[in-house]
């Protein structure tokens, strides 16, 4: 089997995406004639049928799901690349939720640049690697750590994990010892927040404690604390000004946690990210 021609590669991903021949048009400039006969020469090539018309919208089949996988972010980079960064696209970042609403989008804010064309989504960890390693987004930002020969991570922001209560069980949690049967208010992705918190303070033998609640987003997490129905261990940065929350520390160093900038291997970085990095790294918490 040939190799697909590079226009045929990107036409197909520009269709996989919009699911329509008539928007797929629209972004590659391109009349409908003939990206329709750019996707049968790759069909051809293939051997294999790449969409199935349902109503008015593409659907992938099996093959088509697979060869996108396997592109990644070469088409995305390929373009990038042909067309430079005038093309106007919006600049895409995929970001662990508490970093992404709290630390990344009001820098996003200063700049008139960055906000004027972004897409932010907030995936889980493994969400964003899978979306920078597909080549959904330009960049991504999670807190956790990952080894692939397709990606490659950075350090951006040193984050602080704290306990976080209202006076009621701050009161109760003066001492240490005193935290057992604690009633816990979770969150998505918060597992691995409490487990390096819990093994920073004391080893490997956790004390015990409970679910009480669980949300997706910390907003609620902190009303809930804030109502005195469970305490949490969430990053300092989220905890609001004006309301009665306490943070409980018992002397020992904060414990400080790593949020890494994920970007594909050897892909171009476009402008709008160098921006976006230096200015996370010019903040309280940014390293260099």
């Amino acid at each position: 089997m040939d190799f697909p021609e590079l226009p045929f590669l990107r036409t197909f991903v520009t269709v996989y995406e919009a699911r329509s021949l008539t928007a797929a048009s629209a972004r590659l400039h391109r009349t409908q004639p003939t990206v329709s006969y750019q996707l049968r020469r790759l069909e051809e090539t293939l051997g294999a049928p790449l969409f199935e018309r349902r109503s008015a919208r593409l659907v992938p089949t099996p093959v088509a799901d697979r060869l996108f996988q396997f592109l990644g972010g070469f088409a995305r980079d390929l373009q990038a690349v042909l067309q430079g960064e005038d093309e106007g696209r919006p600049l895409e970042i995929a970001a662990v939720s508490g970093f992404g609403r709290y630390v990344l989008f009001p820098r996003v804010l200063e700049s008139e640049r960055l906000r004027r064309a972004l897409t932010l989504r907030y995936p889980s960890a493994e969400g964003v690697f899978r979306q920078v390693l597909e080549g959904q987004v330009d960049v991504g930002f999670s807190f956790q750590a990952t080894v692939h020969p397709g990606l490659v991570l950075e350090p951006v922001y040193e984050e602080k994990l704290v306990l976080v209560a209202g006076p009621a069980w701050a009161r109760r949690l003066r001492v240490q010892a005193d935290f057992q049967d604690v009633p816990l208010v979770t969150y998505d992705e918060g597992d691995y927040v409490v487990g390096r918190w819990l093994g920073h303070h004391f080893g490997r033998r956790h004390p015990r404690w409970y679910s009480t609640a669980h949300f997706e987003e910390l907003e609620e997490v902190l009303e809930l604390v804030a109502r005195g129905q469970g305490v949490a261990v969430v990053p300092d940065f989220c905890i609001p000004q004006g309301r009665s929350l306490r943070v409980v520390g018992w002397g020992k160093a904060a414990l400080t946690n790593t949020v890494y900038v994920v970007q594909r291997a050897h892909a171009p970085v476009r402008p709008a990210v160098v921006e976006l990095l230096g200015r996370l790294r010019g903040t309280a918490g940014g390293t260099t």
